[in-house]
């Protein structure tokens, strides 16, 4: 059997300057713009300030219920523990489902799209080599101590946002478009401009809701993390106002100093750094986003190690999964869910399927955030306390859950069928809990 949840945790070995670091390495709130801004503008133009505006505080809303149940069970974890401490058992086995799922792609993606920009930089290099490299370097670093790790994380972090400033001062010393665009939205079709319906431009809020993810993550180390459970809630919330700011006045800032609205939608910004700065400036842009990449590719690998980790140490892979995942390295590491999460996510990227696993990740988070805002009500009804409050309790949680139904309602059937299908799996896996334990 595995060792119980409540006696075996990570050892506390880093400060809370280095989980900040962490945690701003998983949101990469520089890259995400550069990453999520094509895609958005591609479908609702200039409308997509409002779609970010609404993405914003959708994300504030679930950080807060992150914020408060974090502190109440600051495990490594993160979704996974908050559920399975909250909502019970079965509602561990969904999200044991549901993180496995998005761990057998997300970290593979981000390899795939580091080495696609080291592409761009050197065509000579073939991408998918390169992914694979990129990924077996991530577990490399990834089996050092924690303070080594991190240390080369925060490095990087520091370089991306020295990126995303020189981009912001570009931007603002080279406005282009009337400020009427950011409350009037517009968007070229053809050689003509239209406007942008509501309905349109709120798709951008999902896009948002994707690229300001990830203040949760200080979660997945703060067993290892010297620092009281009120500091990681307010963590939390302090990392999703930060993401709000930066990215906000990245998506402000790159509209205003577009060129042209009919701007190719294929990294339009990167336009922006071209006209000013000239080619050096592009490949200043390439080189920011691929550090940035391979910098949030190694946080999220080290990310998914550790909720690998916990599922294993609580039971609920299958039986020999669990004694090889829940293995720690003599350097605190945990080194065997490491392993198998490098293992399964190199087959999926030589077989080229991870497209479909990503599409589902991002559906895949709204069903994460449900879940999360309905554990945050039902805590407080059972009277517990949490070091960590929430402001206006239960308004984050009740907004949070109507903004998620009004984005789902605007999915299409096939994410909603391929959502689905993945959460009935889940569910299959928890019924069948009792009967894994049993035997």
């Amino acid at each position: 059997m595995p060792p119980d949840t409540r006696t075996a945790r990570l050892a506390p070995i880093i400060g809370l300057g280095r989980l900040i670091g962490l945690t701003f390495a998983v949101i990469a709130p520089g890259s995400s713009v550069f990453l999520t801004y094509g895609t958005a503008f591609a479908q609702a133009g200039t409308g997509i300030v409002f779609g970010y505006g609404v993405g914003a505080l959708l994300n504030l809303t679930m950080m807060w219920c992150y914020a408060e149940l974090g502190s109440r069970y600051p495990e490594a974890g993160g979704d996974y523990s908050l559920a399975s401490r909250a909502l019970g058992r079965w509602a561990g086995s969904l999200y044991a489902v549901l993180m496995a799922v998005k761990g057998v792609a997300i970290p593979g993606l981000l390899a795939l799209s580091a080495a696609q920009y080291g592409h761009l930089v050197w065509p000579a290099i073939p991408a998918t080599p390169l992914a694979l490299a990129v990924f077996a370097s991530y577990i490399a670093l990834a089996g050092f101590d924690l303070k080594t790790s991190s240390t080369v994380v925060n490095l990087m972090v520091t370089i991306e946002f020295l990126v995303f400033l020189v981009f912001v001062i570009t931007g603002l010393t080279h406005l282009h478009q009337p400020a009427s665009v950011l409350w009037r939205p517009q968007r070229a079709l053809g050689h003509r401009l239209s406007g942008v319906p509501a309905g349109v431009w709120l798709g951008a809020a999902t896009a948002a809701l994707y690229g300001l993810n990830g203040p949760q993550a200080c979660l997945y180390y703060s067993e290892e993390t010297r620092t009281s459970p009120k500091h990681i809630g307010r963590t939390i919330f302090g990392a999703a106002l930060t993401t709000v700011g930066i990215e906000m006045a990245g998506v402000v800032i790159g509209t205003l100093a577009l060129p042209t609205l009919a701007v190719s939608t294929h990294m339009p910004l990167a336009a922006i750094m071209h006209q000013a700065l000239g080619p050096g400036g592009r490949l200043m842009m390439l080189l920011g986003i691929g550090v940035a990449l391979y910098d949030t590719g190694l946080a999220t690998t080290m990310s998914y190690g550790r909720i690998f980790y916990a599922i294993a140490r609580d039971g609920q892979w299958p039986g020999m999964l669990n004694r090889v995942m829940s293995r720690i390295s003599r350097t605190g590491v945990p080194i065997g869910a490491l392993l198998v999460l490098g293992a399964v996510n190199m087959a999926v990227m030589a077989t080229s399927s991870i497209h479909v696993l990503v599409t589902l990740g991002g559906t895949l988070l709204m069903v994460v955030y449900a879940g999360i805002a309905v554990a945050s009500i039902l805590e407080r009804v059972r009277r517990r306390t949490a070091p960590y409050r929430m402001l206006w309790w239960p308004l984050p949680p009740l907004a949070a859950l109507a903004g998620l139904a009004l984005l789902a309602a605007h999915l299409s059937r096939f994410h909603l069928i391929l959502t689905g299908l993945v959460t009935l799996l889940g569910l299959t896996w928890a019924w069948a809990a009792p009967r894994r334990t049993a035997s």
